[in-house]
Order: C-alpha cells, then structure tokens, then sequence
C-alpha cells in the first residue's frame, strides 16, 4: 500500500512536472479550451474542478502549484491522509479541465486513492516513519483491511472487463492485435519495432497471452500458488506498455497494484535484504576495527 501511495506521488508529480512549461495553454483559463468550454465538459460529467472556482489567471497559478506541493507530498509520504485526499482533489480538478490528456493510469489515481485512504499507506517508503502506537496500529487494522480488499477487486475487475473487451475483437482473436497497434506512428519505436514484426509467432503468443491472463486473473490470484505466476505475467505485460506503447503513468500504476497481492513474498525479500546489509555492515565495522594501526604519534 505505501509502494502504491508513492507511486501515485511519482505519477501525479510527472504529470505535473511534464505540463509545467504548457501549463496556462493546457489548463489555463485562456488556454486551449477557455472557461467556457471547461464549465461545460464539467457539467457534462457531472464533476468539479477547483480551477473553474475563478476566472483569474493568478487564481489558476495558485491551484496549479499547490497541487504539485501536494503531488510531492503524496509522494515523499508527508502530510498523512489530510494531503493525500487533498492531493485527490487537486489532481482530479486539473484532469477535468483537460480531459484529453489521460492516458488510463489517471483514471486509475482517481480510483485508488479513496481506497488508499482506508489503509495505512503513509507507514512504509517514506521520510517520515510513522509514530504511531500499537494500539492505534491494531484499531485501525479492519479500515486498512477492508482499502485492500477494494482496491484488489477494482483491479479485478480492470483485468477481468479489459480482457473480454479483447475477446470480442477480431484482431484479438486471430492473433493480430499487437501488430497492428505497434504500426501506429506514435507507438513505432525505430530499430526495436521492425525487430518484433520479424518475430510475428512471438506477438501472436504475447497477443493470446495478454487476453488469457487478463481473463483469468482474478481466479488465479485466488490460490497462493497462482498469484506469482499472474503478477509476474501482468509486470512484463505492462513493461511491455511502458515501453513501446509510452502509457508510463499507466503502467507503473498498474504494476504498483498488481504487487498488492505478492505483498508477502515482497515483504520478505526486503527483510532479508535489509538483515543481510546490516550483517554487512557490522562485519565491516568489526574487521575494521580489528585491522586498525595505531597511530605512530602515539
């Protein structure tokens, strides 16, 4: 959950980072839709958007900004739950004004973070380490318990809708899809794309692979046994997307939430690494010390 939490920091504050220098064109008042047409898409979905509370460009630079703040809050793990649901706020009021821009890995923050507000997700990867009691950690164990349990049925069924969409496809079912996809101009990679279209078995297998993982996963990481097997296939899938198709905010959320249910195994290798650099250490500090000269002044 705290990997999770840091990931939707790091995405939200890329997509900040990347719209600064366009920021007044994309989103500005005077931008590429104007007020009007932005009170109208808002309307449309039936939403909000804290820059259409003023007109004022110096009210639009405010917002803007304090929404990265929170961004990197969110991410360094500071503020605790009041920045993270203010951050869901922010973010989701700039995605409202420029609905273009999304790529799938928005729309998954937006999901996410009321659910991620149950758990205690400001605990791990952070610089503040939590200071809280036992006694609150244990109260607070159903509410963490129940964000979890969300969070994996919405990506359930992302994974279980995603790929009978697929299924229905003819593309999909006769094994084309991902060639056709890589000849779009914005996803061509040159040099690495011509590479894959000489291996054509290799994308209809990747193509047949993604539905059938996507299908089946929410039955596979019901078993112990079958939830490494449907991680490790999805965090290859989406590197895949990282990669060729450039949805990085997308993937990198998607794996983030396709770690929650390998959290055990995870949490175990970090507790051997982090054992194992400790032991290091003290070995290196105890030869050392065995090792030294003394001094000839003395």
């Amino acid at each position: 959950m705290s990997l999770l939490r840091a990931t939707v920091g790091l995405v939200s504050v890329a997509y900040y980072a990347t719209s600064w220098a366009d920021r007044r064109f994309l989103f500005g008042p005077d931008g590429l839709y104007g007020t009007d047409m932005m009170h109208d898409l808002v309307a449309a979905r039936g939403a909000f958007s804290l820059y259409l509370v003023s007109g004022s460009m110096v009210w639009f630079e405010v917002v803007f900004h304090v929404g990265c703040l929170l961004a990197v809050l969110v991410m360094l793990g500071i503020g605790g739950r009041l920045a993270l649901s203010l951050h869901g706020a922010f973010i989701w009021s700039l995605y409202m004004t420029n609905p273009t821009l999304m790529d799938g890995g928005d729309n998954l923050v937006i999901l996410v973070i009321p659910f991620l507000l149950l758990t205690r997700c400001f605990d791990r990867v952070t610089v503040m380490p939590s200071r809280r009691h036992r006694t609150d950690r244990t109260s607070s164990t159903i509410a963490h318990n129940t964000g979890v349990l969300l969070i994996s049925v919405q990506l359930c069924i992302v994974y279980l809708l995603a790929g009978l969409y697929k299924v229905q496809g003819q593309l999909w079912q006769d094994g084309t899809a991902l060639y056709y996809i890589l000849r779009v101009p914005e996803f061509f990679w040159p040099g690495v794309t011509p590479l894959l279209f000489h291996a054509g078995w290799l994308l209809v297998i990747a193509a047949y692979a993604t539905v059938l993982t996507s299908v089946f996963f929410p039955a596979l990481v019901l078993f112990r046994a079958g939830r490494p097997i449907a991680v490790s296939l999805m965090i290859v899938f989406h590197c895949g997307i990282a990669l060729l198709m450039n949805l990085t905010s997308f993937a990198l959320v998607m794996i983030a939430l396709d770690l929650i249910f390998d959290e055990a195994r995870a949490e175990r290798i970090v507790l051997r690494a982090s054992s194992s650099l400790r032991t290091a250490k003290r070995l290196v500090c105890r030869e050392g010390g065995r090792g030294r000269v003394p001094s000839p002044e003395l």
